[in-house]
């Protein structure tokens, strides 16, 4: 495993156990030898020991509210961070429910939301700046991921657009 799909993996670890149905949360992607200013001490017990030159996931402040591609588009991240890692909530449905979904967004978010078929998710995605990128998925009461590198093209874009 890569490890950019590593550092996705982590990320969506960390709220593996947390409350579902929380508002999206960004986390900053750097070399943990970055991070060599700070007291070791000071540090969250798992960034202490991980090896100088591996990603770290550091969670930022919530994004504020809006759609995620906008609030996404406002954000410029500074030289030290090499990537990025968003974490939201979602409702998947089955294949054939994109047949019935209404164009417009908010009758279609009004009709996924009382899908019979619909499951709750949890899906994490991560660039880097040179494009790479890689995410998640995990299922509400499920402990596994599905791994893939087309699960979420539009957020890939939003991501990559942060550079």
């Amino acid at each position: 495993m890569d490890e950019l799909t590593s550092a996705v993996m982590e990320t969506g670890l960390h709220l593996f156990k947390q409350e579902w149905g929380q508002r999206p949360r960004l986390y900053a992607l750097t070399r943990r030898r970055t991070l060599n200013s700070v007291e070791r001490e000071d540090l969250p017990p798992p960034v202490r020991d991980v090896a100088q030159g591996a990603l770290v996931p550091i969670e930022q402040d919530p994004l504020p509210p809006g759609e995620p591609a906008e609030v996404l588009a406002r954000i410029h991240w500074p030289e030290e961070v090499e990537g990025c890692a968003l974490v939201t909530d979602l409702l998947v449905l089955p294949p054939t429910a994109k047949k019935e979904a209404p164009d417009e967004a908010t009758a279609a978010e009004q009709s996924a939301a009382g899908h019979r078929g619909g499951r709750e998710a949890r899906l994490t995605v991560g660039v880097l700046r040179d494009g790479q990128y890689a995410s998640c998925l995990q299922l509400l009461g499920e402990e596994g991921f599905l791994v893939g590198d087309a699960l979420a093209d539009d957020v890939v874009a939003a991501l990559l657009g942060t550079f």
